[in-house]
């Protein structure tokens, strides 16, 4: 058989290659509908857990009018934060997004990219866990959060994971709990295995309107001693992705006409004092790579343990007035030459 003679091996190939996106899409809408599907009969959205509030956080950056304060990290803020304050005196209206560390500084951006406009104040603060290893993406409580979330968010979160990661895993995870649970309910053991969301500080009603936990108020402190401090991990868990994010974000702000800033997160002294190299290092290593512009130092927000109500992280009423304060001091200072 000559060169001349030889079959057209072009459409085959186109033919196979059509074939293939084809399944693809099949694949893909095959997910999105089973996820869609599986999710009807239960969101759990009339929880009344902590992570339900996602619903509240989303409501307040939703509905509240720029130019505002955006607020963003995890309970560091949500325990350690006084917004009326810090919105009477720098005169822009407060939405304090704070919620959980674990969730993931991943999914705390990619809630509120979208509803950041021109005159916002972005002031992004991470608890230090989020720079180490996959601490960023999330744990299991993400499915929880990501199942929450309203219809209309769902395409925001695909933008930072995946199909899978959003529509299907959370919902595949809630029905499993479902039929555990309805399993237990048959054999009158729901209490023991399920018990009821009955915690008086952490549950969906704890906020106020600014986003702020109020429900720890007037409440006694754990043991100063007992609450939990440990080494950050080696430098060699650095986490690059997390600055990229970070960078992200900043980009965003500047594209829409905002302004976007690190801050350190408040923090007990007994684990600062074991961990100040590390956080030296990080300083550095944030100063040479990202593009957000840093405001204060971590020793800012170094408090004394009798300061510190129930973690490392988490500020009791007598500690979150002098943080509120100092951070609305150093914001001022950036506010002059920023034009905000």
């Amino acid at each position: 058989m000559t060169k001349a003679s030889l079959p057209d091996a072009g459409p085959a190939r186109e033919s196979r290659v059509g074939g293939f996106l084809l399944k693809c899409a099949l694949l893909a809408a095959a997910i999105v509908v089973s996820g869609i599907l599986i999710s009807q009969y239960d969101t759990r959205a009339a929880d009344d857990n902590y992570l339900a509030a996602v619903l509240e956080k989303d409501r307040l950056i939703r509905t509240t009018p720029s130019p505002k304060i955006i607020l963003v990290g995890g309970s560091n803020l949500a325990f350690g934060i006084d917004s009326r304050t810090m919105q009477d005196s720098l005169g822009l209206r407060v939405v304090n997004m704070g919620l959980y560390a674990k969730l993931g500084l991943r999914y705390m951006l990619a809630q509120v990219k979208p509803y950041i406009h021109r005159g916002d104040v972005v002031i992004i603060v991470p608890e230090y866990d989020q720079f180490y290893g996959k601490f960023s993406d999330g744990d299991n409580t993400l499915n929880t959060a990501l199942l929450y979330a309203p219809a209309d968010r769902i395409p925001d979160f695909i933008r930072s994971y995946s199909v899978v990661d959003v529509v299907l895993r959370p919902r595949v995870e809630n029905a499993r709990r479902s039929f555990l649970e309805a399993m237990a309910d048959l054999v009158g053991k729901k209490g023991e295995y399920f018990p009821p969301d009955t915690n008086p500080v952490y549950n969906r009603h704890s906020f106020n309107q600014y986003g702020d936990v109020v429900s720890h108020l007037g409440k006694k402190s754990m043991n100063p001693d007992s609450i939990y401090v440990s080494a950050l991990p080696p430098g060699k868990d650095f986490n690059r992705k997390t600055i990229d994010e970070l960078n992200d974000i900043g980009d965003v702000g500047r594209e829409r006409g905002a302004h976007a800033y690190f801050l350190f997160p408040s923090y007990i002294d007994r684990s600062y004092a074991i961990n100040a190299k590390a956080i030296a290092w990080l300083t550095a290593r944030l100063s040479r790579d990202m593009r957000v512009p840093i405001l204060g130092t971590a020793k800012d927000f170094v408090f004394p343990s009798s300061w510190f109500f129930d973690t490392r992280f988490h500020l009791n009423e007598r500690g979150r007035e002098p943080r509120t304060l100092k951070m609305i001091e150093i914001l001022r200072q950036a506010r002059a030459p920023d034009r905000w």
